[in-house]
């Protein structure tokens, strides 16, 4: 297991935060293998804080973060068909593998984000502390926006979706900086919400290779089709 010093910069969690002796009821037997076990966490880990506040407060957004952190999509076409196995369990190589010990990082950073979407009530004092060391600043509700597409993203809009849960497509993805696609991994610094939009445009590129295109895009619209206009002008012309 990875250890740092330091979670905030890297979300990893410590070996001292581990409570080995109080595992969670998560046990997964893989061949010739030892049991691996989603471990509890002690209860003043900042990211067991801001999990727990979850499960309280909301739990069925807890729900829809676990799932989407700890089982693989229903995938039944392509290369690597899935169908809600656990990340832990795949072959290391799959893209949708999640090493074990980053699991309770990640659900805790996608929570803890939430906090700063548009209408997000102000939590307790030590959860928004413990926050702001998962997430390295301090949460702040109506400053989240999708990392690709720019759209605000809102808070009682993923209640609802996690409260109602249907078949059409979500709002709300888990998107990487740097898909594993492209040699990236499933961990904390490289995880965020991202909305439908922005993971559609985003696809199986890096955040940087996606706007690097989008900014292609503007300029040949800029010069080749609007009559090399300043870039002033296009963006007046398309934004509200």
């Amino acid at each position: 297991m990875v250890c740092d010093s330091n979670p905030a910069t890297n979300n990893v969690v410590p070996y001292s935060w581990l409570v080995a002796a109080q595992p969670e009821q998560v046990v997964i037997q893989q061949p010739d293998m030892p049991p691996l076990v989603l471990a509890k966490l002690s209860p003043d880990d900042p990211n067991e804080i801001v999990r727990q506040y979850f499960k309280r407060a909301y739990p069925r957004i807890c729900k829809k973060v676990e799932l989407q952190v700890r089982r693989t999509p229903r995938r039944q076409t392509g290369l690597y068909k899935t169908n809600r196995e656990c990340r832990w369990k795949l072959d290391p190589q799959h893209p949708d593998y999640t090493a074990l010990e980053q699991i309770f990082p990640i659900e805790a950073k996608l929570l803890a984000q939430t906090l700063s979407f548009d209408g997000a009530q102000k939590a307790p004092d030590a959860v928004s502390t413990a926050a702001s060391v998962v997430l390295g600043h301090n949460p702040e509700a109506g400053t989240y926006k999708c990392p690709v597409s720019g759209k605000r993203m809102d808070f009682e809009a993923l209640r609802q979706e996690a409260d109602h849960p249907t078949h059409e497509r979500s709002k709300f993805h888990v998107g990487h900086i740097r898909p594993k696609a492209r040699g990236g991994a499933n961990t904390a610094d490289n995880t965020y919400w991202v909305s439908d939009l922005g993971n559609r445009i985003q696809g199986d590129n890096t955040w940087q290779d996606t706007v690097k295109t989008i900014v292609e895009m503007a300029e040949y619209q800029r010069k080749e089709r609007h009559g090399n206009i300043s870039w002033n002008e296009l963006v007046n012309r398309y934004l509200d």
